[in-house]
């Protein structure tokens, strides 16, 4: 039930409670008809075009710049702790191709960050469901099939949420540890907040950047796409899963 409830706030959830109303207000003949329509189209033009729907995924992303190799101490030991994304379980794939894209990309920018440090860990982490193997060793697995000693790869096996990760890092490493924290761009504010609440101070870097500007980039109003309408319910459900965190303190 509580899955179930968590996949509900979506704007496509809004968009039908705004259907069944305007209909019922019109059949009705009620004066808010009109408002109520001309609200929900306007609503949807500010969902569907591309410019709003960039700048408020570019609002939290540009949190936190991609990481700067040259500010770090490189003869410190640093653990590059690479969040979970999600896997799947296709035995005729190898891991490489079993975790998902964006566990990938995490573990990409994991591996390129490792490679320039002279005494790291990369750590994976995340667990998978039914009892399968986790994704802390299948992006174990890739790591190594990517260049990776095996004796430099540490795995939380268990974690199923960050704050599970954050838990999961402490009882095993300890709060004193110089941790780089690799997840998506949009994930970092709150992973770092996570991190942070359980006594980690963590060196951020953000990847898997869903805002891009460039001279060939058009960022300016467009026609309704399907992909502004789901970058917009991506920042929609980011903001809510923040909310969870700093109300509830869980995930």
């Amino acid at each position: 039930m509580i899955e179930f409830l968590k996949g509900l706030p979506n704007l496509m959830l809004y968009f039908i409670v705004w259907g069944v109303l305007a209909f019922w207000l019109k059949r009705n003949k009620h004066k808010l008809a009109t408002f109520v329509i001309v609200l929900g189209i306007l609503f949807f033009l500010v969902c569907s075009t591309n410019y709003v729907p960039k700048k408020l995924i570019a609002s939290i992303e540009n949190a936190y710049d991609p990481i700067d190799l040259q500010q770090l101490d490189l003869s410190k030991p640093y653990y590059i702790h690479v969040l979970g994304s999600g896997s799947a379980s296709d035995e005729r794939l190898p891991a490489l191709m079993n975790i998902s894209q964006e566990t990938l990309t995490r573990l990409t920018e994991g591996i390129r960050v490792f490679l320039q440090l002279e005494r790291a860990i990369l750590v994976t982490s995340a667990a998978s469901k039914k009892g399968l193997k986790s994704q802390a060793e299948l992006s174990k697995e890739a790591a190594e099939s990517l260049g990776v000693n095996e004796a430099h790869i540490r795995m939380l096996k268990t974690p199923t949420t960050t704050l599970e990760e954050a838990l999961a890092f402490k009882a095993e490493f300890g709060a004193d540890k110089n941790i780089i924290l690799v997840t998506s761009a949009l994930h970092m504010p709150r992973a770092v907040k996570i991190f942070a609440d359980q006594g980690l101070s963590v060196i951020p870097a953000p990847t898997s950047y869903l805002y891009k500007e460039g001279p060939n980039s058009y960022n300016g109003i467009a026609f309704p796409t399907f992909k502004s309408m789901e970058l917009m319910n991506t920042y929609h459900i980011t903001l809510l899963k923040d909310w969870y965190y700093t109300v509830f303190k869980k995930e």
